[in-house]
């Protein structure tokens, strides 16, 4: 692995990163919080200059990368934007932990939180949340794709390491022209969504804080109540379209739009993708109608199965005060996710459809030992290289998800609260149970315990394999500044 081609790539994705803090400056300056200024110009002066200095120190690299070094180059970005991102948190007066907290989870659009007082921060913050999830929401490594167009080949490895699921499609013969399909979609329906907001009576920075935060799946919303402190049909309604929309594969979007709306209903995961939701929404009805007497169990149960299956982590009621058996539905969505090729984290779908049909396969091969029994997907063959990293995964998802699980407990935690913030990290979900619920935060977990449920929100983003792929010794033992091969 040549560490300079790493250390120049990522030096100029950090370097046009910069800017994009002078936003919720000029937000914060609108409102008159001129205390808060400062921070996030300090933020993009530290990230364009360490951007500018990586760029500078690597100037003899080709950029043309090579399979690992398109992962180190994901892996670390992630990584260093989400320390470089604390900055303005720091700048308000979170502590060091907590501010990475803050900022890892707006990065990857987990969601979880440690803020308590949610008059505290002022309104460039709040910007500074959600605009931190709607580009992590589609990918800073596919943004960058979109507007770097002198990445060479390193572009196609990269957008491949970024994508999530374990396949990824082109919309075009070429990798930057489908990077931009995708951004123009995204930021469609970003608009589409700001405006409907708008009219069901949110204020327009509310209503373009939470059209970034749903079709990110994100979930950082400026009320301390989430979705229900708008105490609003219309507005719950409007979330769930997008938030159906957001945990859905943007390229089938992209294809429906452009005149082939056929492809939405031959994709398998799409259909095991919508009849998910569909179930769910009916046991968890069905529950908050007999368990909970909920006053309107449809609309409640239609939100939160989008809310929770998409990994957005709004909440339109305060689901931790509802019985075992109600939260039994959505601790099960926590392991689904969304659509490979969404904005959704967790699982996927896709990858337990495969998993499903390689099992009945498999069923299938003990009566019929020398039968040729090929896994299909959407009429195509699944290679086998493809249902090996689908299993892979489901075992080191499941790893770190008790190794988190564990450290929460181990440092104080009962096991509700912490199975539930580690599923919840993990999967780039949000909220909880126990003391992580919907209207609860992580502010009182041990620091030990937030800096590992960091890990865990970073390791979901970057899918698992791509962190485990980079702590193998025999990556490392090669890597030299230049010239050396992987």
């Amino acid at each position: 692995m040549r560490l300079s081609n790493v250390v120049h790539v990522g030096g100029r994705i950090c370097r046009l990163f910069g800017p994009a803090f002078a936003v919720p400056a000029a937000v914060a300056a609108c409102y008159g919080e001129w205390s808060d200024v400062p921070g996030f110009l300090l933020g993009g002066v530290v990230t364009g200059g360490l951007g500018q200095l990586a760029v500078v120190a690597s100037r003899d690299a080709d950029e043309e990368l090579r399979r690992i070094e398109a992962l180190s180059v994901v892996a670390g970005v992630w990584l260093v934007l989400a320390f470089l991102c604390s900055i303005p948190y720091v700048w308000v007066g979170f502590g060091i932990v907590d501010a990475l907290f803050e900022s890892m989870s707006g990065i990857t659009t987990t969601g979880a939180t440690i803020l308590t007082d949610y008059t505290a921060p002022g309104r460039g913050l709040f910007f500074w949340r959600a605009m931190t999830q709607w580009i992590g929401g589609m990918g800073v490594i596919t943004l960058v794709v979109a507007v770097l167009p002198r990445l060479a080949h390193g572009v196609h490895q990269l957008f491949f390491a970024e994508a999530p699921g374990p396949t990824a499609e082109r919309l075009a013969p070429q990798i930057r022209k489908t990077a931009a399909s995708l951004w123009r979609l995204y930021a469609g329906l970003t608009a589409v969504e700001a405006l409907a907001l708008a009219l069901a009576g949110m204020s327009w920075y509310d209503a373009v804080c939470h059209a970034m935060t749903t079709l990110s799946a994100g979930g950082f919303s400026p009320h301390p109540q989430s979705i229900q402190g708008y105490d609003s049909a219309a507005v719950e309604w409007i979330v769930c379209l997008f938030m159906l929309l957001a945990g859905a594969s943007f390229a089938l979007q992209y294809r429906a739009i452009a005149g082939r709306p056929g492809v939405l209903l031959r994709d398998d995961e799409l259909r095991v993708y919508a009849l998910v939701v569909a179930l769910a929404t009916a046991a968890l009805a069905a529950l908050l109608w007999r368990v909970e007497t909920d006053d309107a169990p449809l609309r409640r149960a239609v939100f939160q199965v989008l809310s929770i299956l998409t990994t957005t982590g709004y909440a339109s009621a305060d689901f931790g005060l509802w019985a075992d058996r109600t939260q039994l539905v959505l601790l099960a969505l926590m392991f689904i996710g969304g659509c490979a090729g969404s904005a959704a984290g967790g699982p996927k779908v896709l990858r337990h459809l495969i998993a499903g049909r390689f099992t009945l396969c498999e069923l299938r091969r003990t009566l019929h030992p020398r039968g040729v029994l090929p896994i299909r997907v959407g009429g195509r063959v699944v290679p086998d290289e493809v249902i090996r990293s689908v299993l892979v995964f489901f075992l080191f998802y499941v790893l770190a998800f008790a190794i988190g699980a564990g450290v929460v407990v181990a440092f104080g935690e009962d096991i509700e609260t912490a199975v539930t913030a580690a599923a919840a990290t993990l999967g780039n979900i949000g909220p909880g149970f126990g003391e992580v619920g919907p209207m609860a935060s992580f502010a009182g977990l041990h620091p030990v315990s937030k800096v590992t449920l960091i890990a865990a929100m970073w390791i979901g983003r970057l899918e698992v394999v791509t962190v485990l792929a980079l702590v193998r010794p025999e990556v490392w033992a090669v890597a030299r500044w230049r010239g050396a091969r992987s």
